[in-house]
């Protein structure tokens, strides 16, 4: 070999020997950052399980004391809804049934006061018919009377014009 060849081989033996020590201190140096890392993730965790987990059992108690009484609860919430539904659903039945009566009652009560205003119509017509009647017979009798004693007194009785005045205002001498 030559001795440009040494040294080629020298330099690129130093090139490799120094890539190596970088890389040895660059792997000295992650190793050195891993170790403060898991110090600070151990001091951390440490701080967790000191602060946390306490935190973290009394919540598992109370969980554990909770869950009976939250079945316990659903189970009543259950109970109170299927007595609600039944309450609800007997309400529905006594107000249908009122409503039913109220109007089976209105009825009657329409009725009732229909065949009143019925019977005091009937009596409003029997008692005109009672009392206009005698009055126009009346009428016709005062009339007759006045015609008669009209002619009396004249002495001189007048056939047509009598005859008119006796009349009522329907045309007829006794109704």
């Amino acid at each position: 070999m030559d001795s440009t060849a040494q040294t080629f081989l020298v330099i690129f033996v130093a090139i490799v020997a120094i890539s190596f020590f970088v890389q040895a201190c660059f792997t000295v140096a992650i190793f050195i950052g891993a170790r403060k890392a898991q110090k600070k993730v151990m001091s951390l965790a440490e701080d967790v399980r000191l602060h946390a987990l306490p935190v973290i059992m009394s919540s598992r108690e109370v969980l554990q004391d909770i869950s009976p009484k939250l079945k316990v609860i659903t189970e009543n919430l259950t109970v109170t809804t299927a007595t609600l539904r039944s309450k609800a659903d007997e309400i529905s039945g006594v107000v249908s049934d009122v409503t039913n009566r109220a109007h089976v009652q209105a009825s009657r009560v329409d009725g009732m006061v229909k065949g009143t205003l019925d019977g005091l119509t009937t009596a409003v017509q029997a008692i005109e018919h009672g009392v206009a009647m005698p009055v126009r017979q009346v009428n016709g009798i005062l009339n007759g009377l006045k015609a008669g004693v009209d002619v009396l007194r004249k002495k001189t009785p007048n056939s047509h014009r009598g005859s008119d005045e006796a009349r009522d205002s329907e045309g007829n001498l006794f109704v």
